[in-house]
């Protein structure tokens, strides 16, 4: 598939987020591991629609009307 390399995390969270989140990371710490890579796919996925939607030249339909 492609290289893969671990990294390590540290954020801050309100107490009980952060308590909840330690108790998935002991009962499933995979399920952590896909939410954060499903979250930075659709990340991606996002910053790419916006790029192509920005480098995609005007047209009258876009153009607003500087005088409304």
């Amino acid at each position: 598939m492609w290289d893969t390399r671990s990294v390590e995390l540290s954020i801050d969270l309100p107490a009980a987020l952060a308590d909840t989140v330690e108790e998935v990371r002991e009962r499933d710490p995979e399920y952590l591991e896909r939410v954060i890579r499903y979250g930075m796919a659709r990340r991606a996925v996002y910053q790419s629609l916006v790029r192509q939607t920005d480098l995609r030249p005007e047209t009258p339909e876009t153009l607003q009307d500087p005088t409304a």
